[in-house]
């Protein structure tokens, strides 16, 4: 299977052709249509040359789409993980819930986990990037694109908005910081009354244990929405 000219349009948009090399936002030399491999300072190249060496090097990673893409794929979606891994690399796209959720046939999940992959390391710090912003938009609407075969809009379904008392993760927090409390409380009471064996030798340790299981749901929680592309 090979990107298709759709596909191929929206890496170059996103790219952008540039014949001279030059440091891109992480500070990796860059020539013509993103190209990295073997490319220093100085060196230059014609258009028709990059887009020769861009459908080249997309070889690789489409083998990769098609090798770790175990659900059945329409061109858009390869496009579009094409695009991805090209961007980030075949480790990335193979470890990335864009690819999992892919590959558990929950279209909406991966196309929302596109949005995911924003960030760049800038003076060693990973930083949302606008341009990524924005290509990450336009794959997750390009995998999509397809509805007839996908069964779901050609745009990714946006985050329904719930207000804060109706988060779970909000309320183990709030749950998890009122046992600490209580907790807190009950040492104390139990320090001023000098009475730990009767009140602080068994309360604390069953509220700390609490705050423990507590956090554990809000870790389970944000693994849940992660897997669902969410966060």
């Amino acid at each position: 299977m090979r990107t298709s000219e759709r596909g191929i349009a929206v890496i170059k948009s996103f790219e952008a052709f540039r014949a001279v090399a030059y440091l891109d936002v992480a500070g990796v030399p860059t020539i013509g249509y993103g190209t990295t491999r073997g490319v220093k300072l100085g060196d230059t190249i014609t258009e028709p040359q990059a887009d020769a060496r861009l459908r080249e090097e997309l070889r690789e990673y489409e083998a990769a789409v098609e090798r770790y893409a175990s659900q059945a794929i329409t061109q858009s979606q390869f496009d579009a993980l094409c695009s991805f891994a090209y961007n980030v690399g075949i480790a990335g796209m193979r470890s990335s819930s864009v690819l999992k959720a892919h590959n558990r046939g929950d279209y909406q999940a991966a196309a929302r986990a596109f949005g995911l992959w924003n960030k760049a390391r800038v003076n060693g710090k990973l930083v949302p990037v606008a341009g990524l912003t924005r290509r990450r938009a336009a794959e997750a609407a390009l995998y999509l694109q397809d509805a007839a075969l996908v069964e779901s809009p050609a745009t990714p379904e946006p985050v329904p908005e719930r207000s804060m008392h109706a988060s779970e993760i909000n309320i183990a927090s709030t749950v998890a910081g009122s046992t600490a409390g209580i907790a807190a409380v009950a040492q104390s009471v139990a320090s001023v009354k000098q009475s730990a064996d009767a009140l602080g030798a068994w309360l604390v340790p069953v509220m700390l244990v609490a705050v423990v299981a507590l956090c554990g749901y809000v870790v389970w929680q944000r693994l849940r929405q992660r897997d669902g592309g969410w966060a």
